[in-house]
């Protein structure tokens, strides 16, 4: 990857991180990776009925206006989703060996993309929960 792609990404996962933040949210972990890949975000859900928290494994995707796709969304294949699960399972098993976590009723992956505006205008980020099931 280009420094300039991996520039364009971390703004992105910093806008997520900062958006999640915004709606209550924990971010867990970042950029977590072992040798199979990586996960962008890790974070906690507040359950809206102060149930248990959700974990939430968040796919970041930015893009500058005038790439491919219109939602970076479109850029998470089946593929992309089945190693980002399988990745999910080897990080929870990694936090519960080492005694850091608690048992979750519910994990979710969303994607959080976000189009930036070459001109120095707001990014625009799109958040689609549920993404696989």
């Amino acid at each position: 990857m280009t420094d300039g792609r991996q520039r364009l990404g971390a703004v992105g996962e910093d806008i997520a991180a900062d958006y999640l933040t915004t709606l209550g949210w924990r971010v867990c972990a970042r950029n977590w990776r072992n040798r199979y890949g990586e996960l962008d975000l890790i974070a906690r859900e507040p359950d809206p009925v102060g149930g248990p928290d959700i974990l939430v494994i968040v796919e970041v995707k930015t893009r500058r206006n005038g790439a491919v796709f219109d939602d970076p969304v479109a850029a998470v294949t089946e593929a992309k989703l089945e190693r980002i699960s399988r990745l999910a399972w080897m990080w929870v098993a990694d936090r519960r060996e080492a005694g850091e976590l608690e048992y979750f009723e519910v994990i979710r992956y969303d994607v959080v993309s976000i189009r930036m505006d070459g001109r120095g205008g707001s990014p625009r980020l799109r958040h689609h929960r549920g993404v696989l099931d």
